[in-house]
């Protein structure tokens, strides 16, 4: 008869006084976003955003050398000054384009090498010598108030998470325990009259009104106020579920107390979707944010944010694009990664998904 063997695993075969590591669930999300590279991209550009906007100040001394609220009327909506000899040219294409004729295309070359030739000479002179991104209609800088309406976008984008967070988490544990009680039925009674109110007819009048709601703190105080119903919803449903579990009805018959079972016990099980969510509401902050400041219901001057910045371009697409394309770019960038990363973190902290 032949003799069988049974072969083994390979990592059972190995050195047995090798001391094997224990792979914990948070180890295991590490691992997953180490491996997933749009993800870790997407929070290097992230970090990148945060990082110009924190060191705003050190960047407009010492690396562009202007300051955002600096007016200078005599050079109000001037191109980039390494483009002073190419935009003309390009606005010559584009009107090219207009008439029947067909494009100019054979003004690209001299487009091209005068951007260059712009280009060096605003590497080589030096900080306060050139406007990397035109001029406003004040004749301020565009590329210094980008950096600083940043630190407002993100200061508010943050503010929000927080605040929505706090008060969703909260509402959700405590509609989530109390399910069909009284308790439930008055939250519940909360999260339909916020959203039955109009939003942004709402925040308008309190902006006309009260100008302490076009402050970062009061638009923050506001749009978190009225974005924690979300979560509140989500966490109760989830909750209905894991209230009826094993180990809740042990802490109960033990003596916990409410809040430790909804701490210590509840909370941990829908951490991963509280991050998710958190960092979902920043750019969605952010969004909200740019959108009533181009309303001019947002954040008023002096201060500069991408929002105002936007708004403060109203009809000079075509005559000055860079005042459009610079604060849009720096939204589109700043949640784009925000947006990735948290795609990617869901994908990283759901137990049941495996990324081969």
């Amino acid at each position: 008869m032949t003799e069988r063997t049974l072969a083994l695993p390979q990592q059972l075969s190995q050195d047995p006084g090798k001391e094997i590591k224990e792979l914990t669930y948070w180890g295991a999300v590490r691992a997953k976003l180490l491996r997933d590279k749009i993800t870790m991209a997407a929070l290097a550009l992230g970090l990148f955003m945060v990082a110009i906007t924190l060191a705003a100040p050190w960047i407009a001394d010492n690396v562009l050398g202007f300051d955002p609220t600096d007016t200078n009327l005599r050079m109000r909506n001037d191109p980039p000054t390494w483009a002073e000899e190419s935009w003309p040219k390009f606005e010559n294409f584009t009107r090219t384009c207009q008439g029947d004729s067909g494009c100019a295309w054979s003004l690209w070359p001299e487009i091209f090498a005068d951007s260059a030739a712009g280009l060096r000479a605003c590497w080589g002179g030096g900080p306060g010598n050139c406007h990397w991104l035109g001029t406003d209609n004040a004749g301020r800088d565009v590329l210094t108030r980008g950096i600083y309406g940043g630190r407002i976008s993100l200061r508010i984008g943050a503010f929000v998470a927080a605040i929505a967070m706090s008060l969703g988490v909260v509402m959700g544990l405590l509609s989530g325990y109390y399910a069909a009680t009284m308790i439930d039925h008055v939250i519940n009674a909360v999260i339909m009259l916020l959203g039955s109110i109009p939003l942004l007819f709402f925040l308008i009048i309190l902006a006309a009104v009260f100008p302490f709601f076009r402050t970062p703190f009061g638009l923050s105080f506001m749009l978190g106020i009225f974005g924690w119903t979300g979560i509140s919803r989500l966490l109760r449903g989830q909750l209905f579920s894991i209230r009826e579990r094993e180990y809740i009805l042990a802490s109960r018959a033990v003596g916990a107390s409410i809040w430790r079972i909804m701490f210590r016990h509840m909370l941990p099980n829908v951490s991963s979707i509280i991050i998710v969510i958190a960092i979902f509401d920043i750019a969605g902050a952010i969004i909200a944010e740019a959108g009533l400041s181009y309303l001019g219901v947002g954040i008023g001057p002096p201060n500069a944010s991408w929002g105002n910045m936007m708004q403060g371009s109203l009809g000079s697409f075509t005559s000055a694009p860079w005042l459009v394309l610079t604060p849009g770019i720096f939204i589109f960038l700043t949640t784009l990664s925000i947006y990735l990363v948290g795609d990617g973190l869901r994908d990283a902290l759901d137990p049941w998904l495996k990324n081969e």
